[in-house]
């Protein structure tokens, strides 16, 4: 039950975070991927003490992924498979070649799927 709640507060932060950084882009103030990560690290560590479940807390991380980029291209009244070109995130520099060769769809359904796995496992 507590993998479930804490599934439900990540995704709601992970939908407030994806708010705050498209407000971030709209006012064109830099965002500071490495304190959002230390947070989002702090949330991480935070469910493993509550859970003692390595195997959730990769769940969590997978989960933004989908959560985070659909939520912000939304809020930043991009289609919702938006896929940015000038993106400062390394991760997603990192991973954009995967999500065009697959689909952005694709991607978000497997990762999904993967972070529900090991969540409820």
């Amino acid at each position: 039950m507590l993998e479930i709640i804490l599934l439900i507060s990540f995704i709601l932060f992970n939908i407030g975070f994806a708010y705050i950084d498209a407000q971030k882009i709209k006012q064109n103030t830099p965002i500071y991927h490495g304190i959002n990560g230390l947070i989002y690290v702090g949330l991480l560590l935070l469910s493993f003490l509550l859970t003692h479940n390595v195997l959730a807390t990769i769940g969590y991380t997978i989960i933004r992924i989908p959560i985070f980029n659909t939520a912000l291209n939304g809020f930043r009244g991009k289609r919702l498979s938006y896929i940015s070109y000038t993106t400062t995130s390394k991760i997603d520099q990192l991973l954009n070649p995967l999500v065009e060769k697959i689909g952005y769809w694709n991607y978000c359904f497997w990762l999904f799927v993967i972070s529900l796995t090991l969540i409820l496992i």
